[in-house]
């Protein structure tokens, strides 16, 4: 069986699976400042490598492009276990040193750079970075800032466990995302591989399995099939492109091998320390009839203290940024007393306009008496209470009521997943410019769901919020973005529906409804206002585009085990009663019963109101842990573990 062969079901062992990732990767080739972990897959089965790809990384570094923090962790997992490889040069070696002792390891050190210090991956990316090489160099003068490696370890591991015990306890903000979950775990891998503390290697190795127990109850055979805090267009259309379908075929047999170069696939692969617990092994290839998962995840815009973090500490706000709180009402002016504070050009040039110009427009509409929420930052990744609902057949997952009527960036609100490409999720542009892929998310929707079942309304204005010119930041490159003042801001006049007909076995329409089958797994899909079918709709893709700024769109999933035959599903919900209103739906969802939601108050089912916030940190039949618990009981299919991050006790069993 090819390597890259997608896994619908578990199948073959640990140690069998990440032999077969390294034998995919060290085929792979390219450049880039990650291009190069293949070529540690290739170290691995001591095989020869191209020294110039790993030279292509040195020079990213070097230069302090966005993204250099990336790279440092290859480099450090070449200079940590390979260092004595025959298969690398000296010279090489030397230049890998050189590189370590030179990079800039934290926002506050001297020297121009385009490196993004602030977001939740980058951080604990650099942190780890930091830790590592000062480790590795303890008695070496780090020539940038003057520091010793002594000194680089110590201030590393200070802020990587303050960023660590915050994601235990709050989740993460960059929720369940399909490409920086891979950040995240890069680091933490490398830690626990290489940390010589034995509290730093142990807090790693928990939060790894804490990590991988998430994306276990949110992904469908494989594909990370839920919602995402933060994500790119092109990893929502089907699971191919997901950093995470690559790793989760290692951990539980269940994937696809799409990229040699995935940086947590190559370092769980070539890990001496790290195994994947068999609880949550087989809580992800459990299948049950029905899986019913809540979680919360991340940190209430307005109110640090809750988390133990002051307000106005530089370092606790730095922190907050981790949650892209740079710019909510009570926190911008600590934002912009971080100018003064942190000698970081991208910050001067992407945050701080951002900040001021934001900044700018709370102050007009305070002077004007114009209401407001103090919260018209696109960038907040604020609390969210997620579901998902799986099936063997499908999975139906929804942030729960997120931020409705503001101004997205890259969350991704709700998705129904019957196989690797048969996705359904609707949306509300920012822009037809399909090359804008960082600020592709229009307005949000208020999305609802309870099982089977999802609502989503969607209430685009007329026009935005009036104030000062709003400044977008500069994309991966530095390129600039262009960014009208609120009063031209684009909001497009219609919403839009990803509906891959050729993913599914059987699509047809009636009443109104669209209903698709993909093996034994049924949807349908019914939009308030007419739908037309474009080959181009989503992403250029097909969908449909359905006009007018108010919309409301009803989702169900069933399956030939509890709803017979398509025919009989499709039939049952095109005779089912609809009433929509001005953003209100009614509708008699079969199997569950009356369903009632407006723009605000309740979502009902069958007149009991569905909780949509103050969720648990996790509830589901494998772990009961409370939002802001440090310890979490996971047990499935006769296997436990237990992950105490008071005692640092993992036990699994």
């Amino acid at each position: 069986m090819p390597e890259d062969t997608y896994w619908p079901a578990p199948q073959a062992d640990g140690d069998a699976r990440r032999r077969l990732f390294l034998e995919f990767a060290a085929q792979g080739a390219r450049g880039g400042h990650t291009g190069f972990f293949s070529q540690i897959a290739r170290l691995d089965l001591g095989l020869p490598i191209d020294e110039s790809r790993v030279r292509e990384a040195i020079a990213h570094v070097d230069a302090r492009h966005d993204c250099g923090d990336f790279a440092v962790a290859g480099l450090l997992r070449i200079a940590y276990q390979y260092a004595d490889s025959p298969l690398l040069s000296r010279d090489l070696l030397t230049e890998i040193r050189r590189c370590l002792l030179n990079f800039k390891y934290w926002i506050d050190e001297p020297g121009k750079e385009m490196m993004c210090f602030w977001s939740e991956n980058h951080q604990i990316m650099f942190h780890a970075d930091e830790y590592l090489a000062g480790q590795l160099f303890p008695e070496e003068v780090f020539p940038n800032d003057g520091r010793t490696g002594r000194q680089h370890a110590e201030h590393g591991r200070r802020k990587l466990l303050r960023w660590a015990d915050l994601r235990v306890r709050a989740g993460f903000s960059e929720w369940d995302s399909n490409c920086y979950y891979d950040e995240d775990l890069t680091p933490l891998l490398n830690l626990c591989d290489f940390a010589e503390d034995a509290e730093v290697a142990q807090r790693a190795t928990m939060l790894i399995d804490l990590m991988l127990f998430d994306i276990a109850c949110d992904s469908f055979r494989g594909v990370h099939a839920c919602s995402h805090g933060r994500t790119y267009p092109r990893l929502i259309t089907g699971g191919r492109g997901e950093a995470s379908i690559g790793f989760q075929k290692i951990a539980w047999g269940m994937g696809l091998f799409n990229n040699p170069n995935n940086m947590t696939a190559v370092s769980l692969a070539t890990s001496r320390r790290y195994r994947v617990p068999p609880a949550i092994q087989a809580a992800a290839q459990d299948l049950p009839v029905e899986l019913l998962n809540r979680e919360r995840h991340s940190l209430v815009s307005d109110d640090p203290e809750r988390y133990g973090l002051d307000p106005n500490d530089l370092d606790d706000h730095m922190l907050m940024f981790g949650a892209a709180k740079f710019a909510h009402r009570k926190s911008i002016e600590m934002t912009l007393r971080m100018a003064d504070a942190y000698r970081s050009h991208r910050f001067s040039v992407v945050i701080l306009p951002y900040a001021r110009a934001l900044y700018e427009t709370y102050n007009y509409l305070d002077e004007r008496g114009i209401p407001h929420d103090g919260d018209l930052d696109r960038f907040n990744l604020s609390e969210v209470n997620k579901v998902s609902y799986r099936t063997p057949d499908y999975l139906l997952a929804c942030a729960q009521d997120y931020r409705k009527g503001k101004t997205g960036f890259q969350q991704h609100i709700w998705q129904a997943t019957l196989g690797l490409d048969a996705v359904v999720f609707t949306l509300h542009r920012s822009d037809e410019n399909e090359t804008n892929y960082k600020h592709w998310v229009g307005r949000f929707p208020r999305a609802v769901q309870h099982k089977n079942l999802l609502i989503a309304l969607y209430n685009v204005p007329e026009s935005p919020v009036p104030g000062p010119r709003t400044v977008f930041p500069p994309d991966a490159g530095g390129n600039a973005i262009p960014s009208p003042a609120p009063s031209e801001e684009l909001l497009l006049p219609y919403t839009c529906a990803y509906f891959p007909r050729t993913a599914f076995d059987e699509t047809l329409e009636r009443g109104g409804w669209i209903f698709a089958r993909k093996g034994d797994g049924y949807l349908a899909l019914r939009s308030q206002r007419p739908h037309r079918w474009m080959a181009g709709a989503v992403f250029q893709q097909e969908g449909l585009r359905v006009d007018g700024r108010r919309n409301a769109y009803i989702c169900q999933l069933g399956r030939r085990e509890t709803d017979g035959t398509f025919e009989r599903f499709a039939d049952r919900i095109a005779r089912s009663r609809v009433e929509f209103g001005d953003l209100t739906v009614r509708y008699d969802a079969p199997g569950l019963g009356e369903a009632r939601v407006a723009w605000d108050g309740p979502f009902t089912v069958n007149g009991a109101p569905v909780p949509l916030r103050d969720y648990e940190r996790f509830d589901n039949p494998y772990c009961r842990a409370g939002f802001g618990t440090r310890r979490f009981e996971i047990a499935c299919a006769g296997r436990r573990l237990t992950l105490d991050f008071e005692t640092l006790a993992r036990i699994s069993a």
